[in-house]
């Protein structure tokens, strides 16, 4: 599968259990004999990505499966300011609330 990063260096961090993650966004293949490499549609997921760590590979679900990646889009406009939990002195390393992305997608009804 091909997956879409959200700020590939930036630490997504869920409240419920501290652990930093990745965000991304996983992409359906379209059908056979379809054109398009890609259908629109996959699943919003964090995922642990260090490899120095026990629970690497570690995965949560943030939407359903199938969900158009135009609705998390949408869903998620300005995520890198509402989401923000810290931002370090230089301006790049960044802590992002998982939480509230959860929410986000919850509200817009893609859970």
């Amino acid at each position: 599968m091909t997956e879409i990063d959200y700020a590939l260096a930036w630490d997504f961090i869920d409240p419920a259990d501290g652990k930093p993650r990745q965000l991304r966004f996983r992409r359906n293949f379209a059908p056979r004999n379809d054109p398009r490499i890609f259908d629109g549609t996959g699943q919003l997921v964090a995922v642990v990505a260090d490899a120095d760590r026990a629970d690497n590979g570690d995965e949560i679900a943030i939407s359903r499966p199938g969900v158009l990646f135009d609705d998390v889009e949408t869903a998620l406009e300005g995520w890198h300011d509402w989401a923000t939990l810290y931002v370090d002195d230089n301006d790049i390393d960044r802590t992002i609330n998982l939480g509230a992305i959860r929410e986000r997608i919850r509200a817009a009804g893609l859970t």
